[in-house]
């Protein structure tokens, strides 16, 4: 069987039909993919980054101190000396 004879009674509304389809197939396809990856983004958030401030004493001495932090990790952490005369704090 060869494969001219299994189209030998096709149209051309036929082809037309078979072409439709497989674009309609790519189409929900596409629309399925879409909405898939858009669900999948909103769901996975990523945690927020804060800055939180403090001054230490310890003293007669004050520390300016930053803390970055990624949810409940810590990503830095620096204290600076603040100057008592002038209160600018000066980094190490």
């Amino acid at each position: 069987m060869s494969i001219r004879r299994l189209f030998q009674d096709w149209s051309l509304e036929s082809l037309a039909g078979l072409v439709y389809m497989v674009l309609a197939m790519f189409a929900i396809m596409a629309v399925l993919l879409l909405t898939g990856l858009t669900i999948w983004q909103s769901g996975t958030t990523e945690p927020e980054q804060t800055v939180t401030h403090w001054v230490d004493r310890q003293g007669d001495v004050q520390r300016l101190c930053l803390a970055y932090k990624t949810g409940d990790h810590v990503d830095a952490l620096s204290c600076d000396l603040i100057d008592p005369m002038t209160g600018d704090a000066h980094g190490q």
